[in-house]
């Protein structure tokens, strides 16, 4: 009697050991690490400013806003393109040599045809419009990024801490195993398979350490931080569809807009720009004359521009084509991605619901094994698939929590939504 109370109480003590920590008190994950240092953990915006600050994207945004300050610029300008200066030198010493001179100076100063200004003007508008929306549309993209990463690190760092739970649960199994081996309850070979999944456990703890690590480095080389944000859970957002506000679409339909003016730009410029000319001449006729000086004013219309621009239109007219094909089929893509965010949302809840009885009864079905297998009612490898099972649960339940705060993530991010 005295001993089957000995064997109750060490199973007690097992079953305390294997589960390493209460399942009640596992069900919420902690949002973030503590203080180090006396610093608080960053926030998730804090940590979304840090990876937009080391985005290599901002050089292309800054060229594009470049670009954008240069087309306002030729918007407002007084001439529809670059002046030219001509001089002019005549002279008669090379045929009858009456000494004719002649020296001409004028300025050549293209001027906007009707609608051409305008047309500048509009590109230039829809050109800011496209870099802003490019901006939010790249602030959303990196959103997404950090968002993938932070809990790809919250999912490494949950399976290293099962992973540890695990080893130290089979470790103790172990050591209850070699210590009824040495009474003559079990034999050598039930050591030996306990040694076995022992060493099984320890290599699957190493294995998550070094998954640990790598999610780490992914974080840290898109963020430059170490630490997790101290809140990193989110909640739904109320948006249920694609608004013409999303970031990305915004950014598409500005595209378009912007490839639009271009094309109504170059069809502008095709008519070319007339050159008002205005100089002076400086002349005399022969030998001994005195010279005359006078005013010039002329006018230099182009004509027949269209047969030389043909080439140059069909060029943006296929940008136009390809940016509204674009648009168009990022509709669709977004309109996916928001029914398999949905979709998906669902179905890990659900998933999450089933995990959370499977595991209270897998835990109390460990809890009885180990009751049965401490008093001999139960052989090593019965038990041991009872606690593989158990672990199997207890893991199913943590990462499912995890991932249904992704899930949850990957929905904002398809409805266009910052943390």
């Amino acid at each position: 009697m005295l001993q089957f109370v000995c064997m109750l109480l060490g199973a007690v003590v097992l079953t305390g050991t294997a589960l390493a920590a209460d399942p009640a008190e596992q069900k919420s994950m902690p949002e973030a690490d503590t203080h180090r240092g006396g610093q608080p953990p960053p926030t998730l915006q804090e940590v979304l400013a840090a990876a937009l600050h080391r985005s290599p994207y901002q050089q292309v945004l800054e060229a594009q806003r470049t670009q954008a300050q240069a087309l306002t610029a030729h918007g407002d300008r007084l001439l529809g393109d670059v002046p030219a200066l001509a001089l002019l030198y005549r002279t008669d010493q090379v045929g009858s040599d009456d000494g004719l001179r002649e020296y001409d100076a004028a300025v050549e100063l293209p001027l906007w045809r009707w609608g051409q200004r305008h047309a500048a003007q509009a590109v230039a508008t829809h050109a800011t419009q496209l870099l802003a929306g490019s901006e939010e549309a790249w602030r959303l993209t990196v959103a997404g990024e950090v968002r993938e990463s932070i809990w790809e690190v919250a999912l490494r760092q949950n399976n290293l801490v099962l992973a540890r739970q695990e080893w130290q649960a089979t470790e103790a199994t172990e050591r209850d195993v070699a210590k009824r081996v040495g009474l003559g309850e079990l034999a050598q070979t039930d050591l030996m398979l306990a040694r076995t999944d022992t060493l099984t456990r320890k290599g699957a703890y190493l294995r998550a350490e070094a998954e640990v690590l790598h999610a780490q480095q992914r974080y840290a080389t898109l963020t430059g931080l170490e630490r997790l944000p101290r809140k990193r859970g989110e909640q739904v957002s109320e948006r249920a569809t694609i608004v013409a506000e999303h970031p990305l679409l915004a950014q598409a339909q500005a595209g378009v807009a912007e490839a639009r003016a271009r094309l109504d730009a170059i069809r502008q410029k095709a008519t070319g720009n007339p050159q008002l000319l205005l100089g002076g001449k400086h002349e005399r006729a022969a030998i001994g004359e005195d010279y005359n000086d006078s005013l010039q004013l002329g006018l230099r219309l182009p004509f027949g521009t269209h047969a030389y621009s043909g080439a140059d239109i069909a060029a943006v007219q296929r940008d136009y084509a390809e940016a509204a094909a674009e648009r168009d089929q990022l509709v669709r893509e977004l309109g996916l991605a928001l029914h398999e965010a949905e979709h998906n949302l669902e179905t890990t809840q659900a998933a999450l619901d089933i995990a959370v009885e499977q595991n209270q009864i897998a835990q109390e079905h460990l809890r009885l094994a180990k009751i049965a297998f401490s008093v001999g009612e139960f052989d090593l490898v019965g038990f041991l698939r009872v606690q593989n099972i158990a672990f199997a649960a207890q893991r199913s339940e943590q990462e499912l929590r995890i991932m249904r705060q992704l899930a949850v993530a990957r929905y904002n991010q398809a409805v266009g939504i910052l943390p």
